[in-house]
């Protein structure tokens, strides 16, 4: 009688370990794979800012060259970047080690 409830016990701790491993295994592999996108849309953004040609861009140059993100998603890639936002006729966004003078 007890033999069976401690198999039952045994085989019900030792699905639950490998379907919590298993399932760690997964989200951590698909969270990378988000964090991955965003470091390098966020790396692309630097790359775009420090351009010697413009201190300032403006937002929609900004979302045609990084596509695949919502507009508050790629404001928040710019502020992680070191970009702050300028407001005038059109909004603009620049580097605030390029802009110093402005901010």
């Amino acid at each position: 009688m007890w033999t069976t409830v401690i198999t039952a016990v045994l085989i019900a701790a030792f699905t639950s370990v490998i379907t919590g491993i298993l399932t760690f295994l997964v989200q951590e592999r698909r969270l990378r794979a988000d964090l991955r996108t965003e470091f390098m849309a966020e790396r692309a953004l630097l790359k775009l800012l420090e351009s010697p040609r413009w201190e300032q861009r403006s937002f929609s140059e900004i979302k045609k060259r990084v596509g695949g993100f919502q507009d508050d998603e790629l404001r928040k890639l710019l502020v992680r970047a070191g970009a702050v936002r300028f407001e005038g006729e059109n909004e603009l966004w620049g580097l605030v080690s390029r802009n110093a003078g402005r901010v």
